[in-house]
């Protein structure tokens, strides 16, 4: 396997870098950028177009108009020649949160917003989109149950307090689980349909865990559908399957695979393999997060025949994600939360 890798940009923050290819043929990166942190008040998403295929890269580029907002994007998709990014904008802490769609339809050069996702006009991250066999399209999320009581309640806490970093957050709310599962849309021009999947208690015996479990989804060949998410200090991925296209799941189950609290990322290859974009490691924490590596299943995920470490130099690697073309895997990821590098990898 041969690994090309580039820098597309430094700054005090880079979080969450998403690449997809453009109608045109462009690459496009949406990634949060801007202040030192995240969650923070000066987080902004802007855009990076490479037009050599990944060797070079533009200077960043708007896509959510300035109103003094923090904003964040965790899913950025393209569909019959519509891009869209599905973001949240917030208080810089996750509070006052609302969702918003942004699309485009002249290759990312310009956006206009298409106002809030179906059912969940706040405290919800939508990620990577799975289009079904049968064209079904999943839309996974994770949705944080947040009334409007409890949001003003912690807002109205922090008042007075200068420090944003010691400002009541969203994770700071009095909740008892984080809620995943899909928005589904079935080919025809029907209407989403909403699918609630597995809960992620974040209350117990042990006390209080917070919840990011960022679902990412496969479809297996004999059309099930898998989700992975993330439990954080569990040490490991979590999985529910589907049996029926994406309507109902089972409950979460640990996996052996290792996790240390990072997003993962499936990806299907042409032949019927099964890619994984992660950081395969058992210790739980943020400096935990390497190395970084694409583990492939030969057999739907019952084993994972090929581990290939992409790079093992010293770093905190960060929430992979992109899309195969043929045997050539496109991805991007941050490292140290201040580089988006973007990787090539292939002959895989």
């Amino acid at each position: 396997m041969k690994t090309t890798i580039r820098l597309i940009h430094r700054d005090t923050l880079s979080c969450e870098p998403i690449l997809r290819r453009m109608p045109n043929g462009d690459l496009l990166c949406v990634s949060q950028v801007g202040d030192v942190a995240e969650p923070a008040p000066l987080n902004r998403i802007r855009s990076f177009r490479s037009t050599d295929d990944g060797l070079t890269w533009s200077k960043s580029a708007c896509i959510y108009p300035e109103t003094g907002q923090a904003v964040y994007a965790t899913e950025f998709n393209v569909v019959d020649g519509i891009a869209r990014v599905y973001g949240q904008t917030h208080s810089g802490r996750f509070l006052n949160m609302g969702c918003f769609v942004m699309e485009s339809d002249d290759n990312g050069h310009t956006w206009h917003n298409a106002g809030i996702p179906p059912f969940f006009p706040a405290f919800t991250f939508f990620r990577g989109l799975l289009e079904l066999r049968d064209g079904t399209q999943l839309l996974p999320y994770q949705h944080m149950p947040v009334s409007e009581q409890e949001n003003m309640r912690l807002v109205t806490a922090s008042h007075g307090i200068s420090d944003y970093k010691k400002q009541r957050a969203v994770w700071d709310a009095d909740i008892c689980a984080i809620q995943n599962g899909v928005v589904l849309t079935a080919p025809g021009g029907f209407a989403p349909e909403l699918c609630p999947g597995p809960e992620i208690p974040i209350k117990g015996d042990t006390g209080r865990r917070w919840a990011w479990s960022e679902p990412t989804l496969i479809e297996l060949s004999d059309g099930r559908v898998v989700m992975l998410l993330r439990v954080d200090k569990s040490g490991c991925l979590w999985r529910s399957d589907s049996f029926d296209g994406g309507k109902t799941w089972t409950k979460a189950e640990p996996t052996d695979i290792p996790n240390p609290d990072n997003k993962p990322k499936l990806l299907a290859f042409p032949d019927g393999r099964i890619g994984l974009i992660h950081t395969p490691n058992g210790n739980p924490g943020f400096s935990n997060r390497y190395p970084l590596a694409l583990w492939i299943s030969h057999d739907d995920m019952l084993s994972w025949e090929e581990k290939h470490v992409l790079t093992d130099f010293p770093g905190i690697y960060c929430y992979p994600d992109g899309f195969v073309e043929g045997n050539k895997l496109y991805f991007t990821i941050e490292i140290n939360r201040h580089e988006i590098l973007f990787f090539l990898c292939e002959d895989i």
